[in-house]
């Protein structure tokens, strides 16, 4: 089940019972709604405060093949490290950098987990690390660079720059 909208508490309970994720993960919500349509995704914090996040392969993460799709783990790698960098700094933040290495695939019905560690951070950015398995062993390494956001701070939308004019002398 893919959703494009934040789901209501049947469709919660539907969730839940599709993913069957692992005892102590819940679902994750308000993610927007790029991760509303390509979940669901679920989280987990140990008690040593790692971040764990989970998300069982169904259908709709699949490729032509019938393996996980790359750009779903690219994603889920993206959003394992976005919620490292918000553990370790309080503060949100947007990608700069993703670094992916493809290790190996999963198939339908397989339980994927990732989990990132914070290497380091200033006021402006944030260095993270990740890594992406399931059953048959790991699936994706990644490093990011992490633009933290300004307490207060909207996001605001850039505008495109227009297009150059067309100088060339040789026109046809």
């Amino acid at each position: 089940m893919s959703l494009t909208h934040e789901p209501s508490g049947d469709e919660i309970a539907a969730l839940l019972r599709a993913a069957d994720p692992p005892p102590g993960f819940t679902l994750m919500t308000g993610r927007g709604g790029f991760t509303t349509r390509t979940g669901p995704w679920f989280g987990r914090t140990l008690e040593d405060g790692t971040l764990r996040r989970g998300f069982r392969v169904m259908r709709h993460h699949l490729n032509a093949l019938g393996i996980i799709h790359g750009g779903l783990l690219s994603a889920f790698l993206d959003t394992t490290m976005g919620s490292e960098v918000y553990r370790a700094t309080r503060r949100r933040a947007v990608t700069l950098r993703l670094q992916a290495d493809f290790l190996g695939n999963t198939r339908m019905g397989d339980w994927v987990e990732g989990v990132a560690t914070c290497t380091g951070h200033d006021e402006d950015v944030a260095y993270v690390g990740a890594r992406i398995y399931g059953r048959r062993g790991d699936l994706m390494t990644g490093q990011g660079l992490f633009a933290l956001l300004k307490s207060g701070h909207p996001i605001h939308e850039r505008r495109a720059m227009p297009a150059p004019k067309d100088t060339r002398t040789d026109k046809e």
